[in-house]
């Protein structure tokens, strides 16, 4: 919700689409990943251009997908695949991650035995 209302303030008056979330789960592929950015970067470079304001794409539950190094690649090193995200487009990439839950040792024997 904060970054919802983040992206309204930044928009304006008017409703402005600053906002990509992309809802990351098990079966979230690499390919979906880079759609979501390119789609990112389509609309970045037009808010960037006729209105002057950022555009943010989230990854909510980034960390549960096995497209993790892609999502890594594209917010640590600002790239999809090797290619270089357009740095004129005023793309802000975030995310969210689960917490970490260590199991007990018994946790552990039961989902080996699943």
């Amino acid at each position: 919700r904060l970054i919802r209302f983040m992206c309204q303030l930044q928009g304006g008056k008017e409703e402005r689409n600053n906002l990509l979330m992309m809802k990351v789960h098990g079966g979230t592929t690499e390919e979906e990943v880079q759609r979501k950015v390119q789609e990112a970067e389509k609309i970045a470079q037009k808010n960037a251009t006729q209105h002057q304001i950022d555009t943010v794409l989230f990854f909510d539950e980034a960390n549960t997908s096995e497209a993790l190094g892609m999502i890594r690649e594209v917010m640590c090193d600002r790239r999809v695949r090797g290619r270089l995200l357009n740095s004129s487009a005023r793309l802000r990439i975030i995310a969210a991650c689960n917490p970490y839950r260590r199991h007990t040792p018994e946790m552990i024997a039961r989902l080996e035995e699943a």
